[in-house]
């Protein structure tokens, strides 16, 4: 969704130093061949192209609901039908989930089965779409932290949502106090290569505290040094 992005990869891939070697990964790529064989031409190497119709590190994926996790598909196993259901359930209001658990004991008192969800409608409808406040992210976030499963990546189509949503965290330390000192000193660092000006820049300020508590946005309204910041301590394993 950025016409100019395209344009500055041509210049960068075509004014590259001969010694410099590329690799590329997409998974979205459609003209591989094509777009092999334009780098091939312009940088005079031979151009290598491995595809797969595969994915050799497989997904899991899960939905969070009412504090746990419930998975819905694991690789190419196909859908859970059943983990679908139970996080349907789990997103119930308490007097509606007691309703259904009566209604499927009389239905199984007549040697019935128990009745399928139906789509979700109303409340649970509601439920799936909404955002989450802060105190269901800071669930998560203690959920995921405590289970084993952090460094985590949330993904949002907006840029304010992103920032909103580390903002709602900003009662949370997921730092230990070496691994704090070790993120302001990098952002430290980080502020003395801005001007004094913008150093003191709002958003600066702002991710500079962020990143010592192990939290941390990243999207392309950020200054360059910012992202660049974030990817170095979260390849350190700091955010």
């Amino acid at each position: 969704n950025d016409s100019e992005r395209g344009v500055v990869w041509e210049e960068v891939i075509i004014m590259l130093p001969d010694y410099v070697n590329l690799i590329f990964l997409s998974a979205t790529t459609p003209n591989t061949i094509e777009f092999s064989d334009w780098i091939g031409k312009t940088k005079k190497k031979p151009v290598h192209v491995i595809r797969t119709n595969y994915r050799p590190v497989p997904l899991s994926h899960h939905l969070y609901a009412g504090n746990k996790l419930y998975k819905i598909m694991e690789g190419t196993s196909g859908f859970f039908e059943k983990g679908y259901k139970e996080a349907a359930k789990a997103l119930l209001p308490a007097s509606e989930r007691d309703k259904k658990q009566q209604g499927a004991k009389k239905g199984q008192s007549r040697g019935n089965s128990a009745p399928s969800f139906r789509k979700a409608s109303g409340s649970a409808q509601s439920a799936w779409q909404q955002a989450g406040s802060r105190q269901n992210w800071t669930a998560l976030i203690k959920f995921l932290d405590r289970e084993g499963l952090m460094p985590t990546v949330v993904f949002s189509f907006s840029k304010k949502k992103c920032e909103e949503i580390a903002g709602m965290l900003r009662t949370l330390d997921l730092n230990t106090a070496v691994e704090k000192n070790a993120a302001r000193a990098f952002s430290i660092q980080t502020r003395a290569r801005l001007s004094p000006n913008d150093a003191n820049l709002p958003q600066v300020i702002t991710i500079c505290e962020m990143v010592q508590r192990g939290i941390a946005v990243h999207h392309g309204g950020m200054l360059p040094i910012l992202k660049e910041m974030v990817e170095i301590l979260f390849s350190r394993n700091l955010i």
